[in-house]
């Protein structure tokens, strides 16, 4: 059949309000006591807008229409929703609002299928929902509990994302293949910076951590269609950071690899299989096989927090396709005839094979195939 394009759907007027200019801007998300605001990263770089989401059921809303992106944010969004759903259930019966919890928390995993840090971390919320007493523990006790576990979770990626970004520069500065290039000529496709992690970051954080390292760095941005996330939020990051870059067409990146002129590709990932496949933004696979060809690193940064404990390979990962209006109309603008339809994958699978490294909070991880990621990470 056809896929009609459309605008979609705005999270209501009164939950939408100026955030300032792009100098005021301090953080992708802050959480407040009975509300989570969020940047709206549909607007930028033109406008700095908020979005403001009072319980769990309007924080999956705001993933479904894209307000945020990024797996590793959405986890700890994921976990702000659930306990706000849970103050606002306080006064609901035990049974009742048990079956809240676990219906939200249901609704944020089907509003980001492909995250894995938005599964584990209602996995978590929802155990300790269980270990607080569930329907034995009054409403008040398990608010205070479900939202001191998000606040938990919350802490931790932001320390991990940064133990991350230093792992990561340590491998750029001891790799034999990039340690004594003058200028490290970096490929990434993907928002992978504060806006897709929180506080910190992932892929954009480790090119942070090589910056303040001192070393010379020439950022190579892949325009990421459908959403333009790499012209509209990876240019305006590094610009935020005052770190240069360069924007190139994801057409044109295979090239680039294959004339030598990227000493490195450096993506994040949605999630991660137990022997170390990924799923990755549409596009990753394609730079991988031309990586490999070209004896070209392939490095992918994400946290623990991105495991899929389910997945045993990249075939049990989740790859649900995206709305076909991402392709067809762009800021609520159609850009192909009408009746056209489109096929718009969300995640690219790449295999453990082609990946040189993967890098954690733990620690990076080489020769990924040949051992269980669950064994390893």
């Amino acid at each position: 059949g056809t896929a009609e394009p459309a605008a979609p759907p705005v999270v209501s007027d009164a939950l939408v309000a100026p955030a300032g200019t792009a100098a005021t801007w301090r953080s992708t998300f802050r959480v407040e006591r009975e509300q989570v605001v969020l940047l709206d990263q549909r607007r930028l770089p033109d406008e700095l807008v908020e979005v403001v989401c009072v319980s769990g059921a309007e924080v999956a809303q705001a993933f479904r229409e894209s307000v945020v992106r990024g797996a590793p944010l959405l986890g700890q969004l994921a976990a702000c929703g659930l306990a706000l759903t849970a103050e606002r259930s306080i006064l609901s019966s035990p049974f009742a609002r048990r079956a809240i919890l676990f219906g939200t928390a249901n609704a944020l995993r089907n509003a980001a299928p492909t995250a894995a840090p938005v599964r584990n971390a209602m996995d978590r919320m929802l155990a300790r929902l269980v270990a607080v007493g569930d329907v034995a523990a009054d409403g008040a006790s398990v608010a205070a509990a479900l939202r001191e576990e998000a606040d938990a979770i919350v802490g931790e990626a932001t320390g991990a994302h940064a133990r991350l970004a230093a792992h990561g520069a340590m491998l750029f500065a001891s790799d034999p293949g990039t340690a004594a290039v003058e200028t490290l000529r970096i490929l990434t496709i993907g928002s992978t910076g504060e806006l897709a992690g929180g506080q910190v970051g992932t892929a954009l954080a480790i090119v942070r951590a090589i910056c303040d390292d001192g070393r010379d760095v020439q950022v190579l941005v892949a325009e990421t269609r459908p959403w333009l996330a790499g012209a509209r939020l990876v240019a305006w990051e590094l610009a935020q950071a005052g770190i240069g870059c360069t924007l190139v067409g994801d057409g044109a990146a295979s090239g680039m690899l294959a004339r030598g002129e990227v000493n490195a590709v450096l993506v994040g990932a949605e999630s991660i299989a137990g022997n170390g496949d990924i799923a990755g933004d549409p596009g990753c696979y394609g730079l991988a096989v031309v990586a490999g060809r070209h004896a070209i690193p392939f490095v992918v940064a994400a946290p623990l927090a991105a495991v899929d404990h389910q997945a045993a390979d990249g075939e049990a990962l989740a790859a649900d396709p995206r709305p076909a209006f991402e392709l067809l109309s762009f800021a609520g603008r159609r850009i192909a005839p009408e009746g056209t339809a489109a096929l718009n994958p969300s995640v690219d699978i790449v295999p453990a094979s082609l990946v040189s490294a993967i890098v954690t909070e733990a620690g990076t991880f080489r020769e990924i195939g040949r051992a269980s990621c669950r064994e390893r990470v």
